[in-house]
This record gives C-alpha cells, sequence and structure tokens, in this order.
C-alpha cells in the first residue's frame, strides 16, 4: 500500500470580539484531506461549513513534552 499525504481539514469563523479586546477566530476541525497519487485532495468531511472558511494543514506527529526525571 502506498503511504499518501494526510492533511487536517479546519472551518475558520470570525469570533465576534468583547469591547476592547482584539478579534478572534474559532477554530473546529471538520475532516481530513488525502493527497491522491495526482495531487488532487479527497476530503472527507464530518460537516461543512456554510459561513467562514476551510483551511488545510499538513497533519504533523504530536509534541510530546519531555518527561521529567523522578
Amino acid at each position: 500500500m502506498d503511504r499518501r499525504t494526510t492533511k487536517h481539514v479546519w472551518m475558520v469563523e470570525d469570533a465576534p470580539a468583547c469591547p476592547g479586546d482584539r478579534p478572534r477566530s474559532l477554530w473546529t476541525k471538520i475532516g481530513l484531506a488525502v493527497e491522491n497519487p495526482d495531487g488532487s485532495l479527497s476530503l472527507h468531511l464530518s460537516a461543512v461549513p456554510v459561513s467562514g472558511r476551510m483551511v488545510i494543514f499538513d497533519a504533523k506527529p504530536p509534541v510530546l513534552a519531555p518527561t521529567e526525571a523522578a
């Protein structure tokens, strides 16, 4: 089996800011994108955004914090 690149798909919405605060965004993971051999992407979504925008990032292994010696 070939190893294809997997990416995370996020929906980003602008959130209303409280008075005096800077604007912020709400990020919700909505699925995966898998790179096909021809370079195109197949999307596997659990939700379809009707507002906001979609952002696709490479999936990276989590960075684990070093453990302290006991």
